[in-house]
């Protein structure tokens, strides 16, 4: 029992004396002072002050808004077209919170990084001229800076200058990939393989999300123009199966369509068919949106198997609207006019509703009517009121002038004589390129 209050009376006075010490510590740091902090006793961490939280705040705004822009720009291209609207809001907030950073602000990397990675991903390049014109310790920074904010600015020439020699790899990971697409569309003009090689960086940089979308959107057209057809057609099936839903879609599907139709050699039913296969199991009408713009552009560009073949097959899928069909329809019939199938042609034509056509799908029903019926010996090639608008001419003299010496051309009123002089004068007649 003794000992018991013994241990007692000990352990009170050493709790008395562990008291007084932290009282009179405490007393002993002024209480004004700038570095002073509110141990807490039990686990040692300290607690900031408000004025220390609000300078952490501009750091977490940024990277929270970053990361939902995004969030937003991948919900994008995956055909959320609400999300542009949310795009739009986000990069604004971005512009306001980065315009009001003090000196300290830009001397913490993180809101470096993530003030690059906005202005990359469609922001402001003005936000990045006081950390440029500032003064920094590190200059390699301020040279990657310097060079976003010309690329952001159009100002090509100048961006090279200072982004030539930095290695993408060499960045923080957030912002590998889109300096990578940054610095690939500087070369696109000048030296496509490099630009090739750089969106390739981006693609992998950033799997799954819009960078991803963006680099083979850009990059699929190039490695047509260079001839790598096999990986262009690869990458273009992955494209539809995977971002065919983007926004942007469209842009290269008219993209690759040109490209395609522009390269000799790949004027064949068998590059369409390889496609469609490739694509089985996509969205049916963002395949036949693909195969409709294909057509569409071999039509006019005179690649007139390549137009037969898409349209046939995106009849086949037979997914798309009464429109759709409608187009093509309009696209394989135009293909086959200055054929030996023309009379069928005529037929398909007269059934297709002008009413659902667009103003240049119009003209090409036109265009291929008169074309038809001049192989097929229905009705006088030269007679002027039977011709139609020139698809690339302006005013209707023009463009019967045009068509009227396409009819005189021998092969056009025998066809069945010489059909491959009547095909070759048809292709470009369509395609603009009649002299």
């Amino acid at each position: 029992m003794k000992r018991i209050v013994l241990i007692a009376a000990i352990s009170l006075v050493l709790l008395t004396g562990i008291g007084a010490g932290a009282f009179y510590y405490l007393k002993s740091v002024p209480s004004n002072s700038a570095d002073s902090v509110a141990i807490h006793l039990g686990h040692a961490v300290p607690s900031y002050s408000d004025e220390a939280a609000m300078q952490a705040e501009p750091r977490k705004r940024i990277l929270r808004l970053v990361e939902d822009l995004g969030g937003v720009q991948d919900q994008i291209i995956r055909g959320n077209r609400a999300a542009v609207a949310d795009q739009n809001r986000l990069l604004a907030d971005i512009s306001h919170v980065v315009r009001h950073f003090a000196q300290q602000d830009w001397d913490d990397y993180v809101n470096v990084r993530a003030s690059l990675v906005y202005v990359l991903s469609g922001g402001d390049a003005g936000v990045l001229k006081p950390f440029v014109s500032g003064n920094t310790p590190n200059d390699a920074d301020q040279k990657l800076a310097q060079g976003i904010m010309n690329f952001a600015q159009g100002q090509t020439k100048a961006a090279r200058k200072f982004l030539k020699d930095i290695d993408p790899r060499s960045l923080d990971v957030s912002l590998a990939g889109p300096f990578a697409l940054a610095r690939a569309s500087l070369y696109v003009e000048q030296e496509p393989a490099k630009a090739i090689e750089l969106f390739d960086e981006a693609r992998l940089s950033s799997p799954h999300t819009a960078i991803e979308e963006a680099a083979a959107r850009r990059e699929i057209p190039l490695l047509v123009g260079m001839g790598d057809t096999t990986r262009a057609m690869m990458l273009a099936a992955d494209y539809v199966r995977r971002f065919g839903k983007s926004i942007y879609a469209r842009k290269l599907f008219r993209d690759f369509a040109e490209a395609v139709a522009k390269r000799d050699g790949l004027d064949e039913a068998t590059v369409v068919v390889g496609l469609t296969a490739a694509t089985e199991g996509a969205d049916q009408q963002v395949r036949t949106d693909f195969l409709l713009d294909m057509a569409g552009e071999a039509l006019l560009r005179g690649r007139l198997v390549l137009a037969k073949a898409a349209a046939s097959e995106a009849l086949k899928i037979g997914k798309g609207s009464e429109e759709d069909l409608d187009k093509a329809r309009l696209y394989g019939a135009a293909a086959e006019a200055p054929s030996k199938s023309a009379a069928d042609a005529i037929k398909v034509l007269d059934r297709i509703v002008a009413d659902r056509l667009s103003d240049e799908d119009t003209e090409i029903r036109e265009v291929a009517g008169y074309i038809a019926r001049a192989v097929a010996g229905d009705g006088p090639a030269n007679d002027a009121q039977a011709a139609p608008n020139g698809r690339h001419e302006l005013g209707a003299e023009a463009g019967t002038g045009k068509l009227a010496r396409a009819a005189e051309v021998p092969a056009v009123t025998s066809a069945l004589e010489n059909a491959d002089a009547t095909l070759k004068q048809a292709e470009l007649l369509i395609s603009g390129n009649a002299k």
